[in-house]
């Protein structure tokens, strides 16, 4: 057991929860409680536990998540180190879901944007259309597909120019796909055709 270490995991626990990073409080804390080893805290070392739970307990995560505070008694270290695991893992699931959630939202608002350049296009709109394509494609991470599917909703239109300018910035991020290059040396041959 190395208290000075454990001093000091307990004393950046209560630094995190005021900087409002309430996650890494709580991994410090489980480190500062897995450095005693099972072993009661020595007598010294009690205040500094109790100051951290306390500042831990007063955290507004803490109190949504658990409604019921805890306290520090000698001989329970081991049941507060289990306790603070579980809601480690809890809190790292939000923290996971949120994730999700931003990246549903994103690929939600790409799509809507893709179904609004199309109606535009049924609309004979072509430049609002290119506006709902641009603004959909900002939303894009690792959705190269979404090139191909706006390339090919320009070419149908009959806009060579503007779907093969979407086809070069989607080659860029992804030089090997082939649909893309497929789709872009079509829009080449349409538009040499078109004599455009």
């Amino acid at each position: 057991m190395n208290i000075r270490k454990i001093r000091e995991e307990l004393g950046r626990a209560r630094a995190s929860c005021q900087r409002r990073d309430f996650l890494r409080a709580v991994y410090l804390t489980i480190s500062a409680f897995k450095e005693l080893g099972g072993q009661t805290a020595p007598s010294d070392l009690r205040g500094d536990i109790r100051t951290a739970l306390e500042t831990l307990t007063a955290d507004p995560l803490y109190k949504k998540e658990c409604p019921r505070p805890v306290s520090y008694q000698p001989g329970k270290e081991r049941e507060l180190l289990i306790f603070f695991i579980k809601l480690y893992k809890k809190l790292q699931g939000q923290e996971e879901q949120e994730d999700y959630e931003a990246t549903l939202q994103r690929k939600l608002r790409l799509d809507r944007a893709i179904r609004d350049g199309k109606a535009w296009l049924a609309q004979k709109k072509p430049s609002e259309a290119d506006a709902c394509f641009t603004e959909g494609l900002s939303h894009c991470r690792t959705e190269y597909a979404a090139y191909s599917m706006i390339a090919r909703a320009l070419l149908e239109a009959g806009e060579y120019v503007r779907a093969l300018g979407h086809l070069r910035n989607g080659l860029k991020l992804q030089p090997d796909d082939a649909q893309m290059r497929e789709l872009a040396e079509e829009c080449l041959r349409l538009r040499a055709a078109a004599g455009k």
